[in-house]
């Protein structure tokens, strides 16, 4: 393996400089290699010093290169194809908005570029495009059920490979990882900061390890100790919030300026210090607060909780608006392109008795990559990092940052995956069976060998005997035959859900004949939440409903386990406060926050498995799915494919439907229609519920009788159904299908009727 550094000292400036290196020990110094002749999407004549070193030293094979945010990665992964053209190029990623910026970047070279981000308009289209760009999970969905675009796969980029270090995705770069090393498919990783690089190269049997100290833009860092900072500003600091924003106040910062806070609530709180004492604009909807008139230009806070949506403007203004300031926790450090003049950073730390050593929140690696996002290339000449400190001296954290980049490689399966929040009641065995069943169902007898290039396995043995031992349990519980696996196994994996978490759903099903004729809504949200992977924090949603929730969340739990005789501790009250419109009266949220916000192509997915278990009728698979999709109570939940409503004027319109005791939202569609005025007057009385005056309910009341005008029957969201059906009719035909056509498919085929 060729070991090469890039050198601080090296220089460029779109037109011109140098690349200062070390090989193998020697340092070198050499020329920029002038632009290639392939018509790459690469605005300068010359190639950086990074992507210099990896032109010239990059011979084939499997290459990991860790480089500062911004330093020209994109182009890397081309080069990496240009050496490895033998069949598709292959490009994944965290997270959906990564995957669109790459797939308008790639376009400029391939002309055609096929897409994978659980969109349905995407799961529908053939992948015939010389090169796909993909999230983890839909491309390890690929590798798992063969599909085509992955067998023909020529050269493959796992870019954010620290990701694998991260309980709830890690498993699935691991098993994509060695699928690559078990078929010898060319696989190129990028990271911007990633410990123990030389043993994440051996483990990926890289040619070429790439590091880079030297960043497109340079970086000034400061370290500083909050209490000393602000000790001389007359600025608000009584509670920690006006802390924090007095500290970003007297830095007085030029540019754009990220604010990384190591607490969600501690972010909402500046918001609204932000708001109430610095009269800024708050770009955020959806608000654990109400928030005043701001005239004094805008801030936002970008975390987990705000809603896709609204992340997604945010992060749009904040690269190309007129967002100055933008708050975020540490999500914003991993998946997201957001480069900024400044960042701020603030650390808490604290010295732990036992180890005898600081532990800090958030932790350094997480520091170094939020560090990462300072410097905008081409906008500005240096980028600038303070790093704001409690509970330490400022030397400690120094220090710390320097030797994280010496520990040694670790995964999140290596280094332990139990974390708070469940998506399945046993997550440990979900987690272990479907990543001995990936390799199972793909390679047959010879599943071990993929199996055995896992790293958390070489490191940790005690994980191969645990693996065993589930491979013995799925056995006896007849998902296993021998080493086979059943066709009911294939069909689960397939959907992203382990046989523990089918047998779950399986009990809860027989023990809730009564809770779900009582009360749909609840009973379906607590027996279909084992097929749903998302974890469903409370104290999320607490934040924007407080006692509401809690009230709301005690009622639902008792309700079911007076009705099952069951207990469960997976966050299954928080699906179901969502899909009983929970969030409906709240006026300071515009749409539900957070994961819940992400539910389309996971209800996708739902629709796909329960159409294939035929477990129920199309009926109730099509209320169950729309309730999951869109907030809207099981009996009104088609409510849900009309456009125009969403999740609040849909649940005014259910709110009007329980209050006239209709069964469904078809009377309620007709009234409005013909506008009866007991169902005129029902829609008013539900939306006086979130709207204060006369003049909102009348707006809100006359936007819900347009939509509803528009509906034309059979109700239903045609990309779902032409989805659906494509699993009886192939894609292709589905396509072609009309939304009529596509229902009578589902009916004629899903009838529940036969038991998986």
């Amino acid at each position: 393996m060729k070991t090469i550094k890039v050198l601080e000292s090296s220089q460029f400036d779109g037109k011109s400089g140098k690349t200062v290196l070390t090989v193998d020990g020697e340092t070198v110094e050499l020329p920029l290699t002038e632009i290639l002749k392939e018509e790459l999407p690469f605005p300068y004549k010359l190639l950086n010093p990074l992507q210099t070193a990896f032109y010239r030293f990059y011979d084939g094979g499997n290459a990991l290169v860790s480089s500062p945010t911004s330093s020209g990665k994109t182009l890397i992964s081309l080069l990496f194809y240009l050496r490895n053209r033998g069949g598709r190029f292959i490009y994944t990623a965290p997270t959906r908005s990564l995957i669109w910026e790459k797939f308008r970047e790639f376009r400029s070279f391939f002309k055609q570029v096929g897409i994978r981000t659980g969109d349905l308009i995407e799961e529908l289209s053939e992948i015939t495009q010389p090169a796909v760009v993909c999230t983890y999970e839909s491309l390890l969905s690929a590798a798992r059920n063969r599909a085509k675009w992955f067998e023909e796969g020529g050269a493959l980029v796992i870019d954010e490979i620290h990701i694998i270090r991260e309980p709830s995705r890690g498993a699935a770069i691991e098993e994509i990882v060695s699928y690559a090393l078990e078929e010898g498919i060319p696989l190129l990783a990028l990271s911007a900061t990633i410990p123990g690089a030389p043993e994440l190269s051996r483990w990926i049997e890289a040619e070429l390890l790439l590091e880079s100290e030297w960043r497109p833009v340079p970086l000034e860092r400061k370290i500083l100790n909050m209490r000393k900072f602000l000790s001389r500003t007359k600025l608000p600091k009584g509670t920690p919030e006006e802390k924090v924003v007095s500290t970003v106040e007297e830095l007085k910062l030029k540019g754009k300026t990220l604010v990384f806070v190591p607490r969600k609530d501690l972010g909402w709180q500046a918001l609204q210090v932000e708001n109430g004492v610095y009269k800024k604009r708050v770009l955020n909807e959806t608000l654990p607060f109400i928030p005043e008139e701001g005239e004094k230009g805008s801030v936002a806070f970008h975390n987990a909780d705000v809603p896709q949506e609204e992340r997604e403007v945010i992060e749009r203004e904040f690269k190309e608006g007129e967002l100055e300031r933008l708050y975020a926790t540490q999500t914003l450090a991993y998946g997201v392109n957001l480069p900024a003049d400044n960042v701020v950073i603030f650390v808490r730390g604290s010295f732990d008795r036992l180890t005898l050593r600081y532990r800090f929140f958030p932790d350094p690696l997480t520091i170094l990559q939020m560090e990462g996002r300072a410097g905008r290339f081409g906008l500005s000449e240096k980028g600038y990092s303070y790093i704001v400190v409690t509970g330490t001296k400022e030397k400690a954290v120094e220090e710390a940052l320097k030797e994280e980049m010496e520990m040694p490689f670790s995964t999140a399966l290596s280094s332990g995956i139990e974390r708070e929040g469940k998506a399945c009641q046993n997550r440990r065995k979900a987690f272990l069976s479907l990543m001995l069943l990936g390799p199972l169902i793909r390679y047959g007898k010879e599943w071990k060998n993929a199996l055995a290039k896992m790293f958390s396995l070489k490191k940790n043995p005690l994980l191969l005997k645990e693996v065993e031992e589930i491979m013995g349990e799925l056995q006896e519980m007849g998902f296993l035959d021998g080493t086979a696996p059943a066709p009911l196994t294939k069909l689960l994996v397939s959907s992203f859900v382990s046989p523990y978490c089918y047998r779950e759903f399986k009990e809860r099903l027989n023990a809730s004949e009564e809770l779900l004729e009582e009360n749909p809504t609840v009973g379906y949200s607590f027996v279909l939440r084992p097929f749903i992977r998302k974890e469903f924090n409370p104290r999320s949603v607490e934040i924007f409903t407080g006692e509401g929730f809690r009230r709301e969340s005690e009622k639902i739990i008792e309700l079911v386990e007076e009705k099952t005789g069951l207990e469960a501790d997976d966050n299954y009250e928080v699906l179901s406060f969502y899909a009983s419109g929970g969030f409906f009266p709240f006026k300071n949220v515009a749409r539900p926050p957070g994961e819940l916000s992400t539910l389309p192509p996971e209800s996708s997915l739902l629709g796909q498995l329960l159409c294939r278990l035929n477990i129920f009728d199309f009926e109730t698979v099509h209320r169950a799915v729309m309730m999951v999709r869109s907030g809207i109570p099981f009996k009104f939940s088609l409510l849900g494919s009309v456009k125009g409503l969403g999740y609040m004027r849909g649940n005014a319109l259910a709110r009007a439907g329980e209050l006239l005791n209709y069964h469904s939202e078809i009377p309620l569609i007709n009234g409005l229609k013909e506008e009866q005025q007991e169902v005129l007057d029902a829609l008013r009385e539900a939306l006086s519920y979130r709207y204060e005056t006369v003049q909102q309910v009348e707006r809100e009341a006359t936007a819900i009788v347009n939509a509803v005008r528009k509906i034309k029957f059979p109700l239903g969201d045609e990309k779902l159904l032409r989805f659906l059906s494509s699993l009886f009719v192939g894609r292709r035909e589905a396509v072609k299908l009309t939304k009529e056509r596509a229902l009578e498919v589902l009916f004629e085929n899903v009838t529940g009727k036969e038991k998986a």
